[in-house]
């Protein structure tokens, strides 16, 4: 454990000196707070039928789109592609394998480096949402929803930075390999949303995971069924990710 927490921390150093996660982070807090705007004109277009109490409340689940669908997710392919195949395209990948740490172990704590970032920017922008709402009038309803609908959600992010991680390993090239796991990502959410019977076994279709425990919630029997589809999921790109990534020499 003390190897993988050394080699995690290395990971996350190498993601903080990139100073594109942060101009990323900082132009999600500014679309995320400049989306009470959007809620503000249906209180004005009402002409007040709908208080702006109302539609703040619910500004947090309003971003849970976006930041599950479309931010975080892009902050996972740059990240993977940078800890992967940025470092194959320079050549510094040999640095990594040169370290007293197991493959298994580097292998992992790339891919939880990218987790921890994903996490934090989650977390900055549940917080810019939280206190735009809460500057604007919108009281706290739905706040603890939201925060619990995001902690959901962040269980398949990390089997969705797991496949990304594979893709990493099939392609050295940097530019193909953001531009492949795009595609990808953009083909697996637009089938998920026009083919719902092939989407329910895609793990994009389970992004927002909170739909099946907060709310209407489905019988156990049926979530658990979901849990295990996720797991194998999780399994499946672990294990050929690393054993294609245990292939590499330094």
């Amino acid at each position: 454990m003390k190897y993988f927490l050394a080699s995690l921390q290395n990971e996350l150093f190498k993601l903080r000196k990139r100073k594109k996660y942060l101009v990323f982070l900082i132009l999600g807090c500014l679309i995320c707070a400049a989306s009470a705007l959007r809620l503000l004109a249906i209180n004005y277009l009402t002409h007040g039928a709908v208080s702006s109490h109302i539609v703040l409340g619910s500004l947090l689940n309003a971003n849970l789109p976006f930041l599950l669908l479309l931010f975080l997710p892009l902050i996972a392919i740059m990240g993977t592609c940078d800890l992967f195949a940025a470092e194959h395209t320079d050549h510094t990948i040999r640095f990594s394998l040169m370290r007293p740490i197991g493959k298994g172990k580097l292998f992992f704590s790339k891919a939880a480096a990218v987790f921890v970032v994903c996490l934090f920017d989650a977390a900055v922008l549940c917080l810019v949402s939280a206190l735009t709402q809460l500057a604007l009038g919108g009281g706290t309803y739905g706040l603890v929803t939201g925060i619990l609908s995001l902690l959901l959600d962040l269980i398949p992010l990390a089997v969705l930075i797991l496949f990304f991680c594979l893709i990493n390993q099939l392609i050295r090239n940097t530019g193909l390999t953001v531009l492949l796991c795009l595609v990808l990502y953009a083909a697996l959410i637009l089938m998920g949303t026009y083919l719902p019977a092939v989407g329910g076994l895609s793990f994009t279709g389970y992004l927002r995971w909170h739909n099946l425990w907060i709310g209407i919630t489905l019988p156990f029997a049926s979530l658990l069924s979901r849990i295990g589809l996720l797991a194998g999921y999780a399994l499946v790109f672990g294990s050929c990710g690393f054993w294609l990534f245990d292939r590499t020499e330094a």
